[in-house]
C-alpha cells in the first residue's frame, strides 16, 4: 500500500461499532398438562424426561444465568392427562403461576372445557396472555394483542397468533362465538405501533411451522417467531425470510434457549444462535420443591379412582395417524359393539397415547382418550360411504379407523375396489347406522369430504374413555391386531 495513502487512512477517525444488547428467549409449547416426568426416547436411548417440577427448575436456572431472558410459552398448557381434564385447567394455571412465563398464547387445546371456563381459568392468571387474531362476535378483542416487556436496555413486544383455523380444531360450541381473523393481517397492523416503543418485535404463535414460515414471508420485520401446535421439534432456529423460527416439541421434553445480539440503533438481529436443552428427569437431579410438592398435592387428590386396573393387553396398543390400527380397531368395534351400530369411525388424532402391554388403568384409559368426547350417531348412505373411503384414501394423516367397514381404494385412478359392511358388499342405495364420536360428526367435512348438513345426529350414551373403560372390564384381556381393513393402493 502506498505510504501516504496509509498515513492518510490511519489519520482518519475510527468508525464506531454499532451499539448491541443481548436478546436472549427461553421457550416451551404444547406441555398438554405433562406434569409428571414420563419416559421416551432421547438422543437414541430411553430416557425419564420433563415434568412441571424439573422444567420449573432448569427455567430458574436459566433465567439466573441470561437475566436479560424473557420466558415465551406458545400455547396447548391443557389436556392430555386427567387431571387437567377434572380440573378444567384450573391444576395448569396451578403450575403456570408458579413457573410464570413472560407471556402465554392460547393454543386450541386452551378451548377444550369451552370459552367461559377458560376466560374464567385465565382471571386467576398472574401472566399475560396475548392473542391478537382473535375477536368476539361484536369485534372486540378476545385478549390483549401484544405485551412489551422490559429486559436490560431492550424493549421486547410481543404479538400473540393463534391459529387460523382454530373453529376446524375445537368442538363448535366451545369457542362462545369467538372468530379467529388474519395472523399476518393483525401482526402488520400492529408492527408500525409497536416499532416507535420497542426495538425487539416477536410473533408468539400456536399455529405450526409451515403456518409460521407464511408469516414470516408476510411479516419480515419480525425479528423471531416462537412457535408451536404441531409438536415440532427444531433443534436450531428454522430461518425464513431472514427471520429465525422456534419450536421446542412437545409435553416438556425440551426448553428452548436462543441468543441474539439486537443492533439497537436499526432494531435488527445482527447474530443468534438456538438450540433445544432436553429436560431430564432422572433420579436426583435437581427439581423445583415448590413446584414438584403442587404436582404430588394435585395427583393425590384423582389417584385413588384414576389408579385402578381395568383390563390387560396381551400385546401394546400402537396407534398409527396413516394407517390402520390395533388400538384404532379395538376402539371402533367397542364402539360399534356397545352402541349397537353397524359401522364406527375412530379418529387416530383422538387416540394420544400408545399402551404397553400388562395391565390397563382407568388413568391410561384418559391419557388414551383426554377429550372426553360424547359418541353420536348418524346414518350414511351406502353412496356416502363410498365417497367417504375415497375421501379418506387421500388423507397422510388423522385417518379414521373403522369397525363393521372394509375397503380397498386404488389411490391414483380414484377406484374403490372393495367395500362392505358386516361382510357384504356395501348396496350404494342403502342405509347404514354409524357411531362416531362428536368431533367427527362436527367436522365431517374433514373426515369424509361432505358436511352432515341437516340430518339427525343422535347423543348414544357415552363418551369415549367411559366407553373403552366399561368395554376392557368386559373383556378381561385384550389381544387387539391389525387386520387388512383399510388397503390403499
Amino acid at each position: 500500500m502506498n505510504i501516504l495513502l496509509l498515513l492518510v487512512l490511519l489519520a482518519l477517525p475510527a468508525v464506531p461499532a454499532r451499539p448491541t444488547e443481548p436478546l436472549t428467549l427461553i421457550h416451551w409449547n404444547d406441555f398438554h398438562a405433562r406434569n409428571q416426568p414420563w419416559v421416551t426416547a432421547l438422543e437414541g436411548d430411553s430416557a425419564v424426561v420433563g415434568g412441571a417440577a424439573r422444567l420449573a427448575w432448569m427455567l430458574d436456572s436459566l433465567r439466573a444465568a441470561h437475566p436479560e431472558a424473557l420466558a415465551l410459552h406458545a400455547g396447548d398448557e391443557f389436556t392430555g392427562t386427567p387431571v387437567s381434564s377434572l380440573t378444567r385447567g384450573a391444576s395448569q394455571i396451578a403450575l403456570l403461576n408458579l413457573l410464570r412465563p413472560d407471556a402465554f398464547v392460547p393454543g386450541n387445546h386452551e378451548f377444550d372445557y369451552g370459552w367461559d371456563t377458560l376466560r374464567a381459568r385465565l382471571a386467576q392468571a398472574r401472566f399475560p396472555v396475548v392473542c391478537a387474531n382473535l375477536a368476539d362476535s361484536a369485534g372486540a378483542p378476545a385478549f390483549p394483542p401484544c405485551v412489551v416487556l422490559e429486559r436490560s436496555a431492550l424493549r421486547v413486544a410481543v404479538i400473540g397468533v393463534t391459529l387460523p383455523g382454530l373453529a376446524q380444531s375445537v368442538l363448535p360450541g366451545n369457542l362462545g362465538g369467538l372468530r379467529t381473523t388474519d395472523p399476518a393481517a393483525a401482526v402488520n397492523r400492529l408492527l408500525d405501533s409497536l416499532e416507535a416503543v420497542s426495538e425487539v418485535q416477536i410473533a408468539l404463535t400456536h399455529q405450526g411451522v409451515e403456518a409460521d414460515r407464511a408469516l414470516a414471508r408476510a411479516c419480515p420485520r419480525l425479528e423471531a417467531i416462537v412457535g408451536g401446535h404441531r409438536h415440532a421439534e427444531l433443534f436450531e432456529p428454522l430461518v425464513e425470510a431472514g427471520v429465525p423460527i422456534l419450536q421446542a416439541g412437545e409435553q416438556g421434553k425440551y426448553l428452548g434457549l436462543f441468543r441474539a445480539e439486537v443492533d439497537t440503533a436499526a432494531g435488527r438481529l445482527v447474530a443468534f444462535t438456538g438450540r433445544l436443552l432436553p429436560v431430564r428427569a432422572e433420579a436426583g437431579l435437581a427439581v423445583r420443591a415448590e413446584v414438584g410438592s403442587l404436582v404430588r398435592a394435585q395427583e393425590t387428590a384423582v389417584s385413588a379412582e384414576l389408579d385402578r386396573v381395568v383390563g390387560r393387553l396381551a400385546r401394546p396398543w400402537v396407534r398409527s395417524e396413516a394407517g390402520e390400527s390395533n388400538v384404532g380397531n379395538w376402539v371402533a368395534d367397542a364402539t360399534a359393539r356397545l352402541t349397537g351400530r353397524p359401522v364406527a369411525f375412530m379418529n387416530s388424532g383422538g387416540l394420544r397415547a400408545d399402551l404397553p402391554a400388562g395391565p390397563v388403568t382407568l388413568r391410561q384409559v384418559w391419557e388414551l382418550h383426554p377429550f372426553g368426547n360424547r359418541l353420536v350417531g348418524f346414518d350414511l348412505s351406502g353412496e356416502e360411504l363410498r365417497r367417504a373411503v375415497l375421501f379418506q384414501a387421500n388423507q397422510s394423516r388423522d385417518l379414521l379407523q373403522v369397525s363393521g367397514l372394509r375397503y380397498r381404494v386404488r389411490r391414483e385412478s380414484g377406484e374403490v375396489l372393495e367395500l362392505s359392511v358386516g361382510g357384504e358388499p356395501v348396496d350404494p342405495e342403502g342405509i347404514y347406522g354409524v357411531a362416531a364420536n362428536e368431533y367427527i360428526a362436527a367436522h365431517a367435512e374433514k373426515y369424509f369430504g361432505f358436511a352432515l348438513e341437516d340430518r339427525l345426529v343422535t347423543d348414544l350414551g357415552w363418551t369415549d374413555r367411559d366407553l373403552t373403560a366399561a368395554a376392557l372390564q368386559q373383556a378381561g384381556e385384550v389381544d387387539a391386531r391389525v387386520e387388512g381393513r383399510i388397503r390403499v393402493e
